[in-house]
């Protein structure tokens, strides 16, 4: 019995569990191929061709060539169209998919009409691991990558729908951003402790206009506090709050100068990059992150399908995009198992001589990113939603662990996420959480 049916038995078809399963585009046929192993780096890649036959792993053609050279690329063709020619077999290119480097060379030959698939740096290891010599170069990392290809283990390399792929971008650097923007913020935070211990407490959040404001004239620093007349500060945090506050606030940090426990050390420098941290945050807050939010929008608009992804609570178009971007083409999948697996909310199983491990871990596999997309959405939903609350108390109750308990939540949104593109639904709470 399956994972899914275990949890959601609603959410699958067992009679027919290809129902929902798109084949159109599948690079891969039923014939002989003759693999091209390719280990992409940024100068240079290593490339093997091996022989097409099962059980022969004889090394045809093997070089270092140029990435990004037209030259070597139409050699590259050219060389495994002439050597497939002998065994009437058709040639593939197999890249071992390591961040961006095998994208540009792999697009050039998907364009020319050859098909290729890709391996992860982690299939090619376990691969090298099973030699007995062990040594490591490109060209042995490209062999041990044809190997994967010959025992059926390779992925077709498919690439999403432009608006995906535009969403998939758009997220992953807001996701970027957001991190960098709370790296800012507890730089800001350590250096304000030096200055002035008690500065931060004068307001009601940390990092308000007014104490970016504040922070940008460099009037953090005690003496530089003291030596600033009350008119001008109160003018100064007047013009920041919008007239919300003014000489009250003024007099209050004034007095906290005079009896702040601080003895700070470079405070130039320090003062300096406090002035500089400000202006960062601010220009990324106020406007890279909501441009970034404005292209998703717009993107989720021009998707190619329609989708009710908006009636799960917490899924705004954030939640949504990284959703949607990181799942690619839902009519990949052919089933729900798949889905969980690919944001890595699976349990592992560990079992021997017929005696499984007390402890399971979810696999992590598949996509990082949508994994903590989804993570912190099943935290706000366990947190703020009636059925939410109750069955993340079950979970406790049961003995599950605080992530544990959110990493079940976030699997089930994600199931019910792909029920819905699947289907074309609305969110349903009681069918996800019936006993909720």
């Amino acid at each position: 019995m399956s994972f899914t049916r275990i949890l959601d038995p609603a959410f699958e078809d067992f009679n027919n569990p290809f129902k929902y399963y798109d084949a159109q585009g599948e690079p891969l046929e039923d014939k002989l191929y003759l693999p091209c192993g390719i280990d992409p780096a940024k100068k240079e890649l290593g490339v093997v061709f091996v022989h097409p036959y099962p059980q022969n792993n004889n090394v045809l053609e093997k070089r270092i060539i140029k990435n990004l050279s037209f030259e070597d690329a139409n050699w590259l063709i050219e060389t495994g169209v002439t050597l497939a020619d002998n065994f009437k077999a058709t040639p593939i290119y197999i890249f071992e998919a390591t961040g961006q480097l095998w994208v540009p060379l792999r697009r050039y030959i998907h364009l020319k009409g050859y098909p290729t698939a890709t391996v992860c740096a982690l299939q090619t290891n376990h691969a090298r691991k099973t030699c007995i010599r062990k040594s490591k170069n490109d060209l042995i990392d490209a062999i041990n990558i044809a190997k994967v290809f010959k025992n059926g283990e390779s992925h077709a390399s498919r690439m999403p729908h432009p608006v995906i792929a535009n969403l998939r971008e758009y997220t992953r650097l807001h996701l970027y951003f957001s991190q960098f923007l709370a790296s800012v913020a507890n730089r800001m935070h350590g250096t304000q402790f030096i200055l002035n211990p008690e500065f931060e407490t004068q307001f009601s959040k940390p990092m308000l206009s007014t104490s970016l404001a504040l922070m940008k004239e460099e009037l953090v620093v005690p003496p530089n506090i003291l030596a600033c007349q009350v008119e001008k500060l109160t003018q100064i945090i007047n013009q920041a709050s919008c007239g919300r506050l003014g000489e009250k606030l003024a007099k209050a940090l004034i007095e906290s100068a005079h009896t702040t426990f601080a003895f700070p050390f470079a405070t130039e420098a320090l003062s300096f990059s406090l002035k500089m941290l400000a202006e960062i945050y601010e220009q990324v807050k106020r406007v890279t992150i909501p441009a970034l939010i404005a292209k998703v929008k717009e993107s989720l608009l021009n998707l190619p399908f329609e989708h009710k992804l908006n009636t799960i609570p917490y899924f705004g178009p954030i939640v949504i995009g990284t959703f949607l971007g990181e799942l690619g083409d839902y009519r990949w999948f052919s089933s729900v198992d798949k889905v969980v697996a690919w944001f890595g909310l699976d349990p592992s199983v560990s079992r021997s001589a017929n005696q499984t491990t007390e402890a399971s871990h979810i696999t992590k596999r598949g996509t990082k990113i949508g994994r903590r997309m989804m993570w912190l959405c099943a935290k706000n939903f366990a947190f703020h939603t009636k059925e939410g609350k109750v069955y993340f108390a079950q979970l406790r109750e049961r003995g599950f662990s605080f992530d544990a308990a959110i990493c079940k939540i976030a699997a089930k949104l994600v199931r019910a996420a792909y029920a819905m593109l699947r289907d074309k639904s609305s969110f349903e709470v009681k069918s996800v959480f019936p006993n909720a």
